[in-house]
């Protein structure tokens, strides 16, 4: 009996310097549909918005890399890819903004859609290329200016951008509400009370030295981290509390997107609890 040979088609990224750039396909509505209602002028015009007339900040950092390749070893994507030149870090400004300048700003959606799969799931913008560079290029900013534009154009992981819209909306990424945050607090401070005679959680007191920050997963999905802390404060006998006005979620997805309003009333929100409460340590999850 014959066996048929699956064949699994290829994206592609259209590049003079970098032809070879072959992933297998991975559907996702945020880059395949939203890519649909983009136009040459919305692409162009966004683009320009994002770089103006190039920074010298943007401008340094590409006249100055010289192609030595020693980022590309401090990067995982690089190195688990079996080296794959297209994981390195310097590819993926050459493959992105680089190109964006080279055509002054007149891509297509399916160029902008790559864009996004290569600075959305193929770097983790950990800054590590930044410290193997000679002249300690951050690349993390290019790479960051392109998630921005992907951003305001719509193009973004569909997981992402959810967290991102709920941030917007609740002040959290995991949408919860914040009825379901404070009856979580005192659901965990009853838990491990079963174990820690007078434990507390306490929730928004006031001059406590240290306010606890968790991320949104915790009280919805994890929340057996709520009572680790919990008896790790009480074991140390720190003086600590939890917010009991929003915002007290500080994974920041918003900061990952580039999408700097929503990015902002987070951070601000976290320091307005520490004033309202007179904090004098944060402690964050993470």
């Amino acid at each position: 009996m014959a066996v048929k040979e699956k064949i699994v088609s290829k994206e592609k990224i259209v590049s003079k310097d970098f032809k070879e750039y072959i992933r297998e396909p991975n559907p996702d509505p945020g880059l395949d549909e939203t890519i649909k209602l983009l136009t040459p002028e919305k692409i162009e015009k966004t683009i320009k918005s994002v770089i103006g007339s190039i920074s010298a900040r943007l401008k340094v950092t590409l006249e100055t890399c010289i192609h030595c390749g020693l980022c590309s070893e401090a990067c995982q994507w690089y190195l688990s890819n079996d080296k794959d030149p297209t994981y390195a870090p310097v590819a993926k400004m050459r493959m992105t903004i680089w190109e964006m300048i080279k055509r002054d700003g007149k891509v297509d959606a399916e160029f902008i859609k790559q864009c996004a799969r290569i600075v959305f799931t193929e770097c983790n913008i950990c800054h590590r290329c930044s410290m193997y560079c000679p002249y300690g290029l951050d690349i993390t900013f290019i790479i960051g200016l392109v998630r921005r534009m992907c951003f305001l154009l719509g193009v973004v992981p569909q997981r992402q951008m959810d967290q991102d819209h709920a941030h917007a909306a609740m002040m959290n990424q995991v949408w919860l509400s914040q009825n379901d945050w404070l009856d979580t607090m005192q659901w965990q401070e009853e838990e491990v009370g079963a174990d820690f005679k007078n434990l507390r959680i306490p929730i928004d007191k006031e001059g406590a030295e240290v306010m606890w920050l968790p991320l949104g997963a915790e009280p919805k999905t994890g929340t057996y981290h709520i009572e680790r802390t919990a008896k790790i404060m009480n074991v140390a006998g720190v003086d600590w509390t939890v917010p009991g006005k929003d915002v007290w979620d500080s994974s920041n997805m918003a900061m990952f997107l580039r999408d700097f309003v929503t990015m902002q009333r987070i951070v601000r929100g976290l320091f307005e609890n520490a004033f309202r409460l007179r904090i004098k340590k944060l402690v964050l999850t993470e």
